[in-house]
């Protein structure tokens, strides 16, 4: 998602994109760490990432009520 989009989401919406990634990242984690082993692993940067914007932009709605 780009940093606009994000922007324009709600507080509720925010909130809930953020558990979503974070458990997709959890299940990565622990596919990876398992024999399985995952397809891409650049997947869990790219999830990092996104997680590490999301808080940033509700952080930043909170700060400036």
């Amino acid at each position: 998602m780009k940093t606009a989009e994000i922007k324009e989401l709600g507080a509720e919406a925010l909130a809930a994109l953020i558990q979503d990634k974070e458990s997709e990242l959890r299940t990565l984690r622990l596919k990876h760490n398992s024999t399985q082993g995952i397809e891409a692993p650049g997947r869990l940067a790219k999830l990092r990432k996104d997680i590490a914007q999301l808080k940033t932009v509700a952080n930043q709605k909170k700060v400036n009520k």
